[in-house]
């Protein structure tokens, strides 16, 4: 049985991702921040035909993710999808798309930033630390940390949604990084951007329901090679700029 660990499973996304996999008889890891506002998510457990391990992990609390690790120790890894993340809660679904982003600087919460990056950034770099060793015991072992069109560089001239856009773009780097050294242990790393999708974070306007956006990206990731390690891929699968 092939398995797949998801951050961030409690809804959206990340849920649909829980569900996507279940249905394909995946044994899934799914983390979430806090097993209290998890009933989407355990009410899909007693659902599922295939193995649904619901784990809480806050991709924040560095010995959080360092106890989970330690349990599974020695089980091997065949897919993270590093999903966990956060956008301005002022800009639920409005922000960037709709251009209603305050560009000044000044009125920004900047503590807000720091922890968008720990979250966004800072989880993701610890998940795939902690669980490399499983990765690198897979079957065509993918780690993929979820990328945003808002964090690619080249086509962006837009002020505004700044914690966000900076965050992801990081992201992308991490990716593009530390890809050399996931690649030297046989596991490929890419960012997929998931596309604006219709979640609690996306907002109802979006162009996507997450059931686009999950088989997009799981098309992305069956076609992908070791060659296409540290890439930026659009969940369409067209390459991103960065």
């Amino acid at each position: 049985m092939r398995s797949v660990m998801i951050t961030g499973a409690s809804r959206g996304i990340g849920l649909e991702f829980v569900r996507s996999h279940a249905a394909d008889g995946y044994r899934v890891y799914a983390t979430c921040h806090s097993l209290a506002n998890a009933d989407r998510l355990k009410a899909l457990q007693d659902g599922a035909k295939s193995n649904i391990d619901i784990i809480e992990m806050d991709v924040t609390n560095g010995e959080q993710v360092k106890a989970v690790a330690a349990r599974l120790k020695g089980k091997p890894l065949d897919l993270l999808i590093n999903n966990a993340g956060w956008v301005e809660p002022v800009f639920y679904g409005s922000g960037a798309y709709e251009g209603k982003d305050d560009p000044d600087l000044r009125n920004y919460d900047f503590d807000g930033w720091l922890d968008m990056l720990k979250i966004n950034l800072l989880g993701p770099a610890r998940v795939c630390g902690a669980f490399v060793d499983n990765l690198a015991a897979g079957e065509r072992p993918v780690a993929v940390n979820m990328g945003s069109t808002l964090s690619s560089i080249g086509p962006t001239w837009q002020a505004g949604r700044y914690a966000y856009r900076t965050s992801k773009a990081a992201l992308n780097m991490l990716t593009r990084s530390a890809g050399e050294w996931f690649q030297k242990r046989g596991i490929i790393m890419v960012s997929i951007s998931p596309g604006w999708t219709r979640t609690e974070m996306g907002g109802p306007k979006a162009k996507n329901s997450p059931e686009e956006s999950v088989k997009g990206v799981r098309n992305v990731i069956a076609g992908l090679t070791m060659a296409d390690t540290g890439k930026f891929f659009n969940f369409d699968g067209q390459s991103m700029p960065w």
